[in-house]
């Protein structure tokens, strides 16, 4: 996979991409493999390849949110300092994904603050994507009693 073709990592100084084209690794996952856990540290940051991995969370019940547009990037508390997953990452199918130290990413971002801040603005839009596409899903739910 080219990580300087997906959306998030598009228009980033070659040089820089060359760093953390030597940091990522690509791995293939069997059906119901943990890429991690709710409230686990957050080292790693996702990118999808193929197939689908579910974004579970458990409370009583269990909501799965569908990852499967490749290119798709997860596991964003990697990036946060102190991070720890919020949900747990379980591939639904077999599933390829890139998996990026985040520690290592950061060490790139340190050398290059400017590649940093571009892509921690990307971040800030794939966050509000998500919390927009959540707060669509809710208002579309009906509710048996008043709020």
């Amino acid at each position: 996979m080219i990580l300087s073709e997906t959306d998030f990592f598009k228009g980033i100084d070659p040089a820089v991409m060359n760093k953390i084209t030597a940091i990522y690794n690509e791995e293939n996952h069997p059906k119901d493999t943990v890429l991690f856990k709710k409230d686990e540290d957050a080292k790693f940051l996702f990118i999808l390849r193929a197939g689908t991995v579910n974004l579970v969370l458990q409370n009583g019940g269990i909501l799965a949110i569908p990852l499967s547009d490749p290119g798709e990037v997860f596991g964003l508390s990697g990036l946060a300092e102190g991070g720890v997953y919020i949900a747990s990452g379980i591939c639904a199918t077999d599933a390829r994904v890139v998996k990026i130290d985040s520690d290592k990413l950061d060490e790139i971002f340190d050398q290059h603050p400017d590649m940093g801040l571009i892509l921690t603005k990307r971040l800030a839009a794939v966050l509000s994507k998500k919390l927009s596409n959540i707060y669509r899903d809710l208002l579309s739910c009906s509710w048996s009693e008043p709020l």
